[in-house]
């Protein structure tokens, strides 16, 4: 997989969870150092981008170096900060998911990027993520309004491979406020 790109999402606010959930605790790490301690398991860093607040680049250029770290409006939408971050990265397929989703499963990732094109995982007839996309559907992605578009529901009009996995982890979404 060291050639695929990913896109992970990590700019907002998370005003719901009770602040952004980058910076919140997951396995003794922050949930963010956590993702790029997997992610660099599965590609280079610098096939990994992540939109984060502006403010935060220091942080993040701390942590890794050679990931893409993007500056996106920690007030847009995610379909904004997925536009920004392909802006300013190289045209190809890729991952997407957001820093809240953490799909630390390999095979899951593998069994994605087997399937040769646009592709989400399925597990007991349900969607999860990430999802793989190819850089002509991202180009589509690029082009739809960041102000009424959602990924998922572009999704949903397109012919998206759903690839059969034998785990529950493609639904991990930490949408609770740290305790």
């Amino acid at each position: 997989m060291s050639g695929v790109r990913v896109r992970l999402l990590a700019a907002g606010r998370g005003r719901r969870a009770g602040g952004p959930k980058a910076w919140g605790p997951y396995g003794g790490k922050t949930l963010l150092e956590a993702q790029l301690g997997f992610l660099s398991t599965a590609t280079a860093p610098e096939n990994i981008d992540i939109a984060i607040q502006g403010e935060w680049l220091e942080r993040c250029r701390a942590l890794s170096p050679r990931v893409n770290w993007v500056a996106a409006d920690p007030e847009g939408t995610a379909l904004s900060s997925l536009q920004a971050l392909l802006a300013a990265s190289p045209r190809s397929n890729g991952f997407v998911l957001h820093v809240d989703m953490p799909v630390f499963d390999l095979r899951v990732w593998k069994a994605l990027e087997a399937a040769g094109g646009d592709a989400v995982p399925v597990h007991a007839g349900r969607r999860g993520h990430p999802v793989l996309l190819t850089a002509e559907t991202l180009d589509a992605v690029a082009c739809l309004n960041p102000a009424t578009g959602r990924l998922d529901g572009f999704l949903r009009g397109q012919s998206v491979a759903e690839v059969a996995v034998d785990t529950d982890v493609i639904f991990a979404n930490l949408n609770e406020p740290s305790k």
